[in-house]
């Protein structure tokens, strides 16, 4: 995260994460979108609404 127009303040937090977790993650976001109605479309970014 960088606040350059303010104090120009950056901080850096490491995360280790578990041996494959971003792999099961990624495998249950795949499965999200295969289950995902096709009628649902997002209009803008994080914004969804039904097809007509």
């Amino acid at each position: 995260m960088e606040d350059m127009a303010g104090s120009g303040t950056s901080v850096r937090v490491p995360v280790r994460l578990v041996d494959g977790w971003a792999d099961e993650h990624h495998e249950w976001l795949q499965h999200v979108r295969a289950s995902w109605p096709q009628e649902v479309v997002e209009t803008s970014p994080g914004a969804y609404e039904w097809r007509r």
